[in-house]
């Protein structure tokens, strides 16, 4: 073989294996934009879904605004969970034996069932949620903050700890109605309570609202001279 024709050889294999790089590539692309926009479809079809349904209480008409806006950030998410169906979270349920809050079925229902992040919060799945006396064998029986004094053994944990060592955690609670439980924010630096929020709702609406974490849109609130109790969205108002 001389070697103009052996250089031709070798310049036809090396655009052979140059364009077969760019189509496998093209091909990856393609599928993660697929995925992506399957994906969407899916929250899309979930908001459908629930702008359907005749709400019949408060509790549902704000949660499922909040839901929607969720569906309307979904690229802002990461790794989000599968939605549950009552069956599913009626058995989740007896394993814990207690009863969730209304707020947090429609959550799991419409949304899905935790996620590597909501926004910047990683929201565990509900296989995943245990005793904050399971994590902290050594942690005081009480927990006192400014306005109140809850029992270590009524946290069950809602998110896993961001970098600064933080996570929130159900105040369960099986007396309330519709066991809406209030959360704690607990930061496990000094084993001790940082914030509290009313329930479910309110917890999501700021997160919502900040597109970021729940402790951020707080402190903001906090360095605007605004009480969280104060503040009421478009969602509630």
């Amino acid at each position: 073989m001389g070697k103009s024709t052996l250089k031709i050889f070798v310049i036809s294999v090396l655009l052979i294996l140059a364009m077969g790089f760019v189509y496998l590539k093209n091909k990856d692309a393609s599928k993660s934009i697929e995925h992506n926009v399957s994906d969407k479809t899916l929250i899309k079809n979930a908001k459908q879904q629930i702008d359907s349904i005749k709400q019949s209480s408060f509790v549902e008409d704000t949660m499922m605004e909040l839901i929607i806006s969720l569906a309307d950030d979904y690229d802002k998410h990461k790794n989000v969970g599968t939605k549950l169906s009552d069956i599913e979270i009626e058995k989740i349920e007896e394993k814990l034996n207690l009863t969730f809050p209304e707020s947090y079925k429609l959550f799991l229902k419409y949304f899905g069932d935790g996620a590597d992040l909501v926004y910047n919060v990683k929201v565990m799945k509900t296989s995943e949620a245990t005793y904050i006396t399971n994590q902290f064998k050594d942690l005081s029986e009480e927990l006192s903050t400014e306005d109140e004094t809850i029992q270590s053994s009524s946290l069950l944990s809602l998110t896993n700890k961001n970098n600064n060592e933080i996570a929130w955690y159900w105040v369960v609670d099986q007396s309330l109605d519709n066991n809406e439980w209030g959360l704690a924010c607990f930061n496990s630096k000094n084993l001790s309570i940082e914030y509290t929020v009313e329930n479910f709702t309110k917890w999501l609406e700021f997160l919502v609202k900040s597109k970021n974490n729940v402790v951020t849109e707080l402190q903001n609130l906090e360095n605007a001279g605004v009480s969280s109790d104060a503040i009421t969205s478009s969602y509630l108002k």
